[in-house]
């Protein structure tokens, strides 16, 4: 992962993103390392751990949280292939007073 742009100028957010990403990398780590004993050890098998990967990830406390990432993904790529429309989105969106 890398740091975004606008971060460069302003090392306190850039070194306030990378313990970010560094803080979300080490909990995958562990995670992945808890998983692969439960499975190792054939307390889960892989595909229970992928069973309720899914019940998890649709259950109300993360659902809309993955659908609204995914809603912004979709936002930025379009953003990405159309930069033109995008500009022009935001000032649309800026003189309407929908974003300041």
């Amino acid at each position: 992962m890398a740091v975004s742009n606008d971060s460069y100028y302003k090392p306190d957010e850039a070194l306030h993103e990378l313990q970010m990403q560094e803080t979300i990398m080490k909990a995958l780590v562990d995670v992945q390392v808890v998983l692969r004993i439960l499975v190792d050890k054939e307390i889960v098998t892989r595909e229970e751990v992928q069973k309720y990967r899914n019940e998890v990830g649709n259950s109300p406390k993360y659902k809309p949280v993955l659908d609204d990432i995914q809603r912004q993904k979709r936002g930025f790529q379009a953003a990405k292939d159309n930069p033109q429309e995008y500009l022009k989105a935001i000032f649309n969106a800026k003189m309407n007073g929908d974003i300041k």
